[in-house]
């Protein structure tokens, strides 16, 4: 006889248990996206602050020395062989330093800024001159402040970067004063006085993506097209949108031959190594693309602009400091304006 005060336990249907699932999976359907806005939304502040350190270490550099970085420091090269040692001449600026290599003791990195040699190329090692150069190697040290979380991470041993400053509105890699219109240039220093349009609308740094390092595939944004003459086919200074969007198309063209490198190294001096050009607007549709045909690297004309993994813009430090946000379909005048340092032009909001 059944004890009446027993109850038999039910257990769940098979159509209770699926609108439990479902019910589940709609709420992590909700809720991943919302956990990867707030990690991107971190991720996203903390590479901003990185560019606000590299602003002020910037300003510290010219408290000092009453200039700022040159884009390469230490350029043109006499003797041979391994040796390398700089002359005050031109010619080999890609062997020289970076302003991310002058800004080291501005950061916090002075232990590592004190052992480099400036004698010799950033990524030489030669033990054989006195104090040995050990560049190449202590290159490699991974440097927080100059990468922005929000990129992947580049498959190198190599010191990587996502940051890189502003030649002006030109082809980057020029050797002209009178295209060297923006805060950096590969020959020339420029100082706080230079910048006449006011230090809070001149561009001095913004993002780029680094580099997936395969040469075999063509990535649009992170990769660049080599061996693409632009003369007469783009401005030297100031390209119009007409011009860019012919070029690009050119571009599109060569692209099984390109570089994959691009921000392989903050000590490199080059164009996608440690600066860029505002000729066109951030994580522009156009193809970043150089004239040269055998280059290894950046040094080299071309389009090379601003580009960042966030959406919508890049994180963009201006020279006073201050870091925005600009967007990707800002004017292209205004953008370029914005590039110089001493054009005179009008700028509005941005």
């Amino acid at each position: 006889m059944q004890n009446p005060f027993q109850f038999r336990r039910r257990g769940f249907t098979l159509i209770e248990l699926l609108v439990v699932i479902a019910i589940i999976a709609i709420l992590i359907a909700l809720l991943l996206p919302a956990v990867q806005q707030a990690r991107e939304a971190a991720r996203r502040t903390q590479c901003r602050n990185h560019l606000k350190q590299l602003g002020l270490a910037l300003h510290n550099y010219h408290d000092t020395f009453n200039l700022l970085p040159q884009g390469c420091f230490g350029a043109g090269t006499t003797g041979a062989g391994t040796t390398v040692n700089y002359s005050t001449g031109f010619g080999n600026e890609w062997q020289g330093h970076s302003v991310h290599w002058s800004l080291l003791p501005y950061i916090d990195q002075s232990s590592l800024y004190n052992q480099l040699n400036p004698n010799h190329s950033w990524n030489e090692d030669n033990t054989a001159v006195v104090p040995p150069s050990q560049n190449g190697t202590l290159n490699n040290a991974k440097i927080g402040p100059f990468n922005c979380p929000s990129d992947v991470k580049m498959n190198t041993t190599e010191g990587t970067t996502n940051y890189a400053f502003s030649t002006g509105p030109n082809l980057g890699w020029t050797a002209t004063a009178s295209e060297s219109g923006g805060m950096f240039s590969r020959r020339f220093s420029k100082g706080i006085s230079d910048v006449l349009d006011g230090t809070s609308n001149s561009i001095a740094a913004s993002e780029l993506i680094k580099g997936d390092l395969d040469g075999n595939v063509y990535t649009l944004g992170s990769d660049y097209v080599r061996g693409q003459a632009h003369s007469g086919v783009i401005n030297r200074v100031k390209p119009t949108q007409a011009q860019l969007q012919t070029y690009s198309a050119q571009c599109a063209g060569g692209t099984t031959n390109h570089i994959s490198n691009a921000g392989q190294n903050w000590a490199s001096p080059m164009m996608y190594g440690s600066l860029f050009n505002t000729v066109a607007p951030p994580n522009t549709k156009f193809h970043t693309c150089h004239s040269c045909t055998g280059c290894g690297s950046g040094d080299a004309e071309g389009v090379w602009p601003a580009r960042s993994r966030h959406t919508g813009g890049a994180h963009t430090l201006m020279g006073d400091g201050a870091v925005k946000f600009i967007g990707d379909s800002i004017d292209l005048v205004l953008y370029q304006n914005l590039g110089t340092i001493a054009g005179n032009e009008t700028v509005g909001d941005f």
